[in-house]
């Protein structure tokens, strides 16, 4: 490993670009765990990854002997130089893309919310930006966040995972188990439960609600899109989680009255591209706040 007179940083430039970030996303998340999430890869692929890259500079990045995740003196002059790879990276992505895709905004949300708000806001962003063409990316939020960082999007609607964010906090959504209208759930039965993947908050939350209720469950489906989720909850074989406003007509809402506990609430974030400085980019963000704000005040002037 390691000589005492350090790491040779030369070899910086024959760098794969997935080893810098997941060293990255390590520090960036708190532990290898988290960043196996955040990238969407296997806690033995980033694991994998961060040897190798020790290996190429001859290096520790970590303090192996620290209880919780340390940066060594290495690890720590390297995230400088990481930090400034990936800046590069994705500016140049985004340089390549405004060239070749002129007029192009490459915007991306959950598939919940494309439904329910989409249609409304490319009406008036038409309107504005007639020569604009939006991409529209309908992904979960920690794949957005991620394709966002790559340089592969511009704008992203999410919700925020953990409890740190760069993002621009709009408001909140009331997040509640539901089901079929005819379903029943029968007292002492282990829940059926239809879920996002495990990358999602909304599964990890609800998961932990039962659990501190010690209300026994069961997931018996799993699908990354809600179309999937619907058809088994349609069903009428399964409960799930959903925001109370993309709630479909045939749905009814479960709670205490039904021995489920209550969900924390769904905080939206607006991220953008720091590189990307098309005004109509501007234009598409202030539209999605003025709709998430006229959407507040229509749910505030119901409950008054």
């Amino acid at each position: 490993m390691a000589s005492i007179s350090g790491p040779d940083w030369s070899k910086l430039s024959s760098l794969d670009p997935e080893l810098v970030r997941a060293f990255v996303a390590v520090v960036d998340s708190g532990g290898f765990t988290a960043a196996a999430k955040l990238l969407h890869r296997t806690q033995s692929t980033i694991s994998l990854r961060i040897r190798t890259l020790e290996d190429r500079l001859e290096t520790h990045m970590f303090l192996r002997n620290s209880r919780r995740l340390a940066l060594s003196r290495d690890g720590e002059n390297f995230l400088i130089h990481a930090r400034r790879i990936i800046q590069v990276q994705n500016e140049a992505i985004a340089a390549l893309n405004r060239s070749n895709s002129d007029g192009v905004i490459r915007f991306g949300l959950p598939e919940d919310y494309a439904e329910l708000w989409l249609p409304e806001l490319l009406k008036k962003f038409y309107a504005l930006r007639p020569g604009a063409r939006p991409h529209i990316h309908c992904r979960m939020s920690l794949e957005l966040l991620e394709r966002l960082q790559a340089g592969e999007l511009d704008l992203a609607l999410v919700v925020r995972h953990g409890s740190q964010t760069s993002g621009r906090h709009l408001g909140r959504e009331e997040v509640v188990w539901a089901a079929h209208r005819d379903f029943v759930l029968e007292p002492g039965v282990p829940v059926p439960l239809a879920l996002f993947p495990e990358t999602c908050c909304y599964r990890q939350r609800g998961l932990e609600a039962l659990a501190a209720l010690e209300r026994q469950y069961q997931v018996v489906y799993t699908s990354q899109s809600p179309t999937g989720i619907k058809v088994a909850v349609n069903h009428g074989a399964a409960v799930t989680i959903i925001d109370r406003c993309t709630l479909p007509d045939n749905w009814r809402v479960l709670g205490v009255q039904d021995g489920l506990p209550a969900l924390p609430p769904a905080d939206l974030e607006l991220h953008r591209a720091s590189v990307n400085r098309d005004p109509a980019v501007d234009v598409l963000a202030g539209l999605i706040e003025e709709m998430v704000e006229e959407r507040r005040n229509v749910v505030v002037g119901v409950a008054a």
